[in-house]
């Protein structure tokens, strides 16, 4: 039997993310990962010779003295090919046929929107210095001493701040115009949301080769410190005697041992995969098992003609509902919200694009009658489901990008089904587990389990996306190793 001091289970971004962070303390780590490509949300795949992103488009934050720079020195990502998105629009929203732009820069961003919506100066300032405070503050969670409880932006809903705060209802709506990027519910928290453009404003970056640049980048730096990444090796079981974890097997039946466990799976995916336990109380399996989960996405991937349509250097979110906070993505819903998202094409196509994805939200309720099919081995009937809905995609896509008529070569689709058998979510929730300002304590979540030597990490403990998903992978670490968290990473 194999012995490491850490085994990972899940080679998405936070798994890769934690052992780094661990080989990088001297820790032998290793890393175990279902799946032939590594990755999870940030894998990338091959269609008709494209590449094509699963969940990483663009990111904000990660130039100097921007917020998310000391992650990019700490995991030696500044030498990757990152390019910057327009700074007088780096996100266009397109609400109800009127386009709304957002500026790089606080004082340019909040100037932009005043121009648009002058009666709201104050509620739009007042916005402003709550993401400069968090900007500020952002590292104060890898502190021993944080209490998420004395923040009041994660006790504040973002729906409750914006009709409070603005008095124009438009408003109310295109702030949160990139919702693509985070789940709207009116019991968001006002930090959460925030995250979703706080680091953008400071500065928003594509990377050319996308997600899979990243994740095998990092892959890459922790296998030359040491570090051992086995794929096609899914974890079946977590044995525990004495009150730990001594077991990992796996469906192709290998042991490991191990010191510490950690899981960047879902929690209840993780707590299924213990049998039996003398920590682990029905009671809290139940708290876990009942807690929801964030929507999926329905994505339309478009291979384009050459030198046919425009790359556009920004995100495009395009919103014909009234109503984004209160919209209904399930059961035969009409896709009225969509985000346009162009991949940065090669230098020699001279500012032609080559793919477009077109991204919408879906609950699992429309995949659902599905659900115990795998790829290629779909019914019939879900491959219909697929065109009309990727059919849909592309018509409302079009209104706003009209040169897209007539010049679309090829359309590959993914729904939260696919999102699912790829990256082992739970009914392919795109953010994982969804946060309440009313119900912190039962919705954020620290890496800590029942069990001393498993912890959790990923998207799933308190955000989503790069800057949560490695902060929270930089947490696990440092309650892994048993060192005060600033011990982990000087910022």
């Amino acid at each position: 039997m194999q012995k490491y001091d850490v085994i990972i289970i899940g080679a998405g971004l936070g798994g890769l993310g934690c052992g780094y962070a661990l080989a990088k303390m001297g820790m032998n780590v290793c890393i175990l990962e279902q799946g032939v490509e590594i990755g999870g949300a940030f894998q990338m795949f091959r269609r008709a010779g494209y590449r094509f992103d699963t969940g990483f488009h663009y990111v904000g934050g990660v130039g100097k003295k921007e917020m998310m720079y000391p992650l990019v020195e700490y995991f030696d990502l500044g030498k990757l090919p990152w390019h910057r998105l327009d700074d007088d629009a780096f996100e266009e929203v397109i609400y109800r046929g009127h386009s709304f732009r957002f500026a790089h820069e606080y004082n340019r961003f909040a100037e932009t929107l005043i121009e648009q919506f002058p009666e709201d100066r104050q509620g739009i300032n007042a916005l402003v210095d709550i993401f400069k405070g968090i900007s500020d503050h952002l590292y104060d969670s890898l502190r021993p001493d944080w209490n998420i409880f004395e923040n009041d932006s994660f006790t504040t809903s973002a729906y409750r701040f914006f009709n409070e705060n603005f008095q124009n209802p438009v408003l109310r709506q295109v702030i949160v115009g990139g919702c693509v990027k985070s789940e709207l519910t009116e019991q968001l928290p006002l930090y959460a949301f925030s995250q979703s453009i706080n680091s953008f404003i400071q500065g928003s970056y594509r990377l050319q080769g996308g997600g899979g640049t990243l994740v095998h980048y990092i892959a890459d730096r922790f296998k030359e410190m040491g570090g051992t990444l086995i794929t096609r090796s899914k974890v079946s079981e977590l044995v525990e005697r004495n009150g730990r974890i001594t077991e990992v097997h796996t469906t192709e039946g290998n042991v490991y041992g191990a010191r510490m466990v950690v899981s960047n799976v879902h929690p209840a995916t993780t707590l299924s995969l213990i049998k039996e336990s003398s920590l682990v109380r029905n009671v809290y399996r139940r708290r876990i098992n009942n807690l929801r989960n964030s929507y999926g996405m329905f994505t339309t991937q478009l291979v384009l003609k050459p030198g046919t349509v425009k790359y556009r250097n920004r995100g495009i979110y395009v919103h014909e509902m009234e109503d984004l906070w209160h919209a209904y993505y399930g059961k035969n819903s009409p896709v009225e919200s969509l985000f346009i998202n162009f991949s940065l094409p090669p230098a020699e196509t001279n500012g032609y694009a080559t793919t477009v994805d077109l991204l919408t939200p879906m609950l699992w309720e429309q995949v659902a009658e599905w659900s115990d099919s795998r790829v290629g081995r779909r019914p019939e009937a879900y491959k219909v489901f697929k065109e009309q809905k990727a059919n849909e995609c592309i018509r409302l896509a079009t209104r706003y990008l009209p040169e897209l008529a007539g010049n679309i070569e090829k359309v590959y689709t993914s729904s939260p089904l696919t999102y699912r058998d790829y990256t082992g979510t739970v009914n392919g929730s795109a953010y994982g587990i969804r946060k309440d300002s009313d119900a912190l304590m039962q919705t954020v979540l620290t890496p800590k389990s029942p069990v001393p030597n498993l912890f959790f990490t990923g998207q799933n403990l308190t955000l989503h996306g790069m800057l949560g998903v490695l902060m929270a992978s930089i947490q696990t670490a440092g309650y892994v190793s048993g060192e005060e968290l600033q011990g982990v990473i000087d910022f």
